[in-house]
């Protein structure tokens, strides 16, 4: 049972459903499902999902790579990171950055893509982090 209404879940469902729709016209959409969608973003697999409930808006980046570094300059790199988290995955040999966003009123594309665009950078930031020198960097530049 939830705690919120009828009437505020239907609200809350029409804005997902709005966004996903905006979404679809706005980014070339690969797969979907009744949660998430999938696509190619600069050079990344993306992921967004929803979730009307609670509301939440989740862009996940996800990236091949190798990283033998040290797992203490991941920690670091998180500590730095304000926006989301970043993951290292060694079972895949893969990198995701994950943001997770309230979804309480439908985006307009300009401030989706503002939204997006800024998580794509905190992606990259973290992936050439972990990619120079195993995360040597992190002292000189704060992300």
């Amino acid at each position: 049972m939830s705690i919120w209404s009828k009437e505020e879940q239907d609200r809350r469902q029409q804005i997902a459903n709005d966004t996903r729709r905006m979404i679809r016209n706005s980014v070339q959409v690969e797969d979907e499902d009744e949660t998430s969608l999938t696509a190619q973003y600069n050079d990344y697999y993306m992921q967004i999902s929803f979730s009307p409930l609670h509301p939440l808006l989740v862009i996940c980046f996800a990236r091949a790579m190798t990283f033998s570094g040290d797992w203490k300059k991941l920690n670091q790199l998180n500590l730095s990171s304000v926006l989301g988290s970043h993951v290292f995955n060694a079972d895949v040999g893969g990198y995701s950055y994950r943001a997770t966003l309230w979804l309480d009123q439908v985006l307009t594309p300009e401030r989706f893509f503002e939204i997006l665009n800024r998580c794509m950078e905190e992606a990259a930031r973290g992936y050439s982090f972990l990619q120079t020198n195993n995360g040597s960097f992190l002292e000189k530049e704060r992300l």
